[in-house]
């Protein structure tokens, strides 16, 4: 009885033996690794059913009852919860040469480089932060530094890079991260990998020092342009008190857009749409006069042209906080445009009100373009996943993305 034998009672959920009530140990259901489009191909996993009808020819009935009902008890919970079973598993399948990355090679990467932990969530507007980091020596991290450049923010565990910088060897790839351990990482799998002329991993947080970087290799030495930036599934921050230290901020915009030659890209997507279309509105808000709606993958022709003037208008009069030498805020000055925030409107954050200033309602000229479907890209244009694109792909959830184009407006300091 539970009531006098706790422990026992305790074993026996677990399946243990009990020697002395003569229990039969039977084995544990056991999870299965889900198959998914990213993941196994269907070959293989034809062959892992003959090679399990094989063996159990070949095992005795009583065993063969247990494994079968182990292995349809998990099949039944994996069919119940395949998302959690798929974030479980997402990571080490990725990995597998079978997998959309196979032919990085990854398999041998994760035994030649340790594997490391972080953080999920980062503040990015604590101090240590808050610091201005130097950009890379590009003739040092790149073969050719006349290539163009993508740049992609918050590359995570970088093997979009990696596959992307393989498939475009024309391009160069900087994949940029807040954390180091996935930036040390990265390169060091690109060293396994081979693919190290054309990709490198950087440590930094963008929304201080992009601009300065963007700037340094269009201009500074490098001579190459910066074909694209790129922000996909950044971290959601969904607390309102937290929107602050989503990645894409005014600053940020306006930042990309001095750093961007005409003709110049940017693309946006996450699996929330709260955070895409937080994202397309950012660049709305505060830089409508200086991005455009890509038209080669967009229909623009449902635009309301009355509400894009107007947007238009806004964004350039919007000019919200000073810049340094280098174009971008000071600490100083963000920390008093939020207590000017706060004085406007008490409860809401520094962008809210900012667009206090805009006329009420604001209402984005840009949702109206159509994509794919309801307006967002339902096919990824470059070409290359990232891994939050697999997973999502994988439940069968979907992402939203949108592309901008930098237009030959001049920015403010640039008219100077």
């Amino acid at each position: 009885s539970p009531l006098f034998f706790p422990r026992m009672a305790s074993a026996l959920k677990g399946c243990a033996i009990c020697p002395r009530l003569h229990l039969r140990a039977t084995p544990r259901p056991c999870r299965l690794v889900p198959t998914t489009r990213c993941m196994a191909s269907a070959s293989e996993a034809g062959a892992e059913k003959v090679e399990n009808e094989s063996a159990a020819e070949t095992t005795p009935p009583g065993l063969a009852y247990g494994r079968n009902r182990a292995r349809a008890l998990a099949q039944a919970e994996i069919d119940t919860h395949p998302v959690a079973f798929g974030k479980r598993y997402h990571g080490a399948n990725l990995m597998d040469d079978d997998s959309v990355f196979g032919e990085l090679s990854l398999n041998e990467a994760s035994q030649k480089v340790p594997g490391v932990r972080v953080r999920q969530h980062v503040n990015p507007l604590k101090a240590s932060l808050q610091v201005q980091v130097p950009p890379p020596q590009w003739h040092v991290v790149f073969k050719d530094n006349t290539k163009p450049l993508l740049v992609d923010i918050g590359c995570g565990g970088g093997r979009f890079d990696l596959m992307f910088a393989k498939r475009n060897p024309e391009m160069n790839v900087l994949g940029v991260d807040i954390r180091a351990p996935l930036v040390d990482r990265g390169n060091a799998w690109g060293a396994v990998a081979g693919i190290v002329d054309n990709v490198h991993f950087a440590e930094c947080n963008a929304t201080v020092s992009m601009g300065r970087w963007l700037k340094s290799y269009a201009s500074g030495g490098a001579g190459g342009p910066v074909a694209m930036v790129a922000i996909q599934f950044p971290d959601p921050h969904f607390k309102t008190r937290h929107h602050k230290r989503r990645v894409v901020q005014p600053s940020l915009v306006r930042a990309v857009a001095e750093g961007l030659a005409p003709g110049a890209r940017v693309f946006l997507q996450s699996d929330v749409l709260e955070v895409s279309t937080d994202m397309r509105e950012k660049f709305e808000k505060f830089g409508a006069h200086l991005f455009d709606i890509d038209s080669k993958l967009h229909d623009v022709s449902g635009i309301d042209q009355t509400a894009a003037r107007q947007n238009v208008e806004h964004a350039r009069n919007a000019g919200f906080g000073k810049k340094t030498e280098d174009g971008d805020e000071t600490n100083d000055q963000r920390d008093d445009d939020e207590r000017q925030a706060a004085e406007v409107s008490p409860g809401i954050d520094i962008d809210d009100a900012v667009s206090v200033t805009f006329e009420k309602p604001w209402t984005s000229a840009w949702a109206k373009a159509d994509g794919d479907k309801d307006g967002w890209l339902d096919v990824n244009p470059l070409g290359v996943p990232t891994e939050r694109e697999c997973q999502t792909n994988d439940q069968g959830e979907r992402c939203y993305r949108v592309m901008l184009v930098r237009n030959d407006v001049p920015t403010e300091r640039e008219c100077q």
